[in-house]
């Protein structure tokens, strides 16, 4: 080897493998001698390497390259860090499983997730209290909620239909003799399209398509009517006529003869009211007060069927009268004004032709 090359490359020691200044004498890591050695020492087998492979490092030739830094010195007996260490390894999630400190140095300590305490999730809804009812989940924007079902229901009570029931839509339902959702085809009394059932505000109405017969209500107890106010006890109706006035005398012509009236009172009629519509018997009276019943009554009919021994009666007022029901369940009706949304409750009766149909409750 020239003496050019020697002065420029760092001597090996063949005891410790440690660099050495070019043409140092005693290895500055082991201080073993290297001028024993010759220059042209070959390494150990386990560090030769063939000179004729191409792009291979040549036996005791230094790796670092000219001009580059060096590697720090280590102490005598002991090898360069670098080549005792090993690299840490890394698990998937990035953390080291395991590092191999220096003597006398504490090891890094690694997280460690708890295995019996899982990271938590986003926090969750409150679970409802026992008997409070889960509130309903609100609907996607622009989305109709679906109608609840309605709780109103019908049952015929009289009739050549009697026993039926129907359980009524949210959207109401028609009742005619030809048409309706239900239908009346016997009951000539019946009106093609008779009466309308509508649900408003949880409330069933009920409203008068202008039938030629009406319809009727139930009364709670009593009820003020106007004059020329239909009602129906058992199966006669009737007619309130209000308060009779005496036609005022005409200048020149004789007043006609009749009884007096007793002063301080008014005289109030109630009439009967036949099959297509035609006047029957007719009550006129000063007293307070007019009853109909099966006996003993201003209005008498023995055996009437659907009738008790005093049915309603009624005392008048200056507005009209208050019709009072003495029924004990059979019912005094009264007519719906036509067009008029009629409110109903569960128990009430409607009448129509001659078909009673009773308002209930569904489960």
């Amino acid at each position: 080897m020239s003496q050019l090359l020697l002065s420029a490359l760092a001597v090996v020691c063949p005891n410790c493998d440690g660099y050495n200044p070019p043409r140092a004498e005693v290895c500055a890591s082991c201080g073993t001698s290297l001028s024993e050695a010759p220059a042209t020492a070959k390494p150990p087998p386990s560090r030769t390497t063939p000179a004729s492979s191409a792009g291979k490092p040549t036996p005791g030739i230094s790796r670092t390259p000219p001009g580059a830094a060096r590697p720090p010195e280590s102490p005598p007996g002991l090898r360069p860090a670098s080549s005792r260490t090993p690299a840490p390894v890394a698990s998937a999630g990035g953390i080291p499983l395991a590092t191999r400190a220096a003597p006398g140095v504490a090891a890094p300590r690694s997280p460690v997730v708890p295995l019996t305490r899982p990271a938590a999730p986003a926090t969750p809804a409150a679970a409802p209290a026992a008997g409070v009812p889960k509130p309903a989940a609100a609907p996607a924007s622009g989305a109709r909620p679906a109608p609840a079902a309605s709780r109103f229901g019908l049952a015929v009570v009289a009739g050549t239909t009697r026993g039926q029931r129907f359980k009524l839509p949210v959207t109401g339902c028609t009742v005619g003799r030809t048409r309706g959702a239900i239908l009346f085809a016997d009951d000539t009394f019946v009106s093609a399209q008779h009466a309308t059932f509508l649900i408003k505000d949880n409330v069933l109405h009920v409203r008068d398509e202008s039938s030629a017969s009406g319809i009727y209500v139930t009364i709670p107890g009593a009820e003020t009517i106007p004059p020329m106010t239909f009602f129906v006890a058992g199966q006669r109706l009737f007619r309130f006529l209000g308060k009779l006035e005496a036609p005022p005398p005409l200048a020149g012509r004789p007043t006609v003869y009749g009884a007096p009236v007793p002063p301080g009172q008014g005289v109030y009629g109630v009439e009967e009211v036949l099959v297509g519509g035609r006047s029957g018997r007719t009550v006129v009276t000063s007293t307070p007060l007019l009853t109909i019943g099966q006996a003993n009554c201003d209005f008498s009919y023995p055996q009437e069927e659907g009738m008790a021994g005093r049915h309603c009666e009624l005392s008048f007022t200056s507005a009209g009268a208050q019709l009072r029901d003495l029924s004990g369940g059979l019912g005094t009706y009264v007519r719906v004004a036509s067009s008029v949304e009629r409110p109903l409750r569960p128990g009430d009766r409607v009448r129509l032709g001659q078909h009673i149909i009773q308002v209930e409750l569904m489960g």
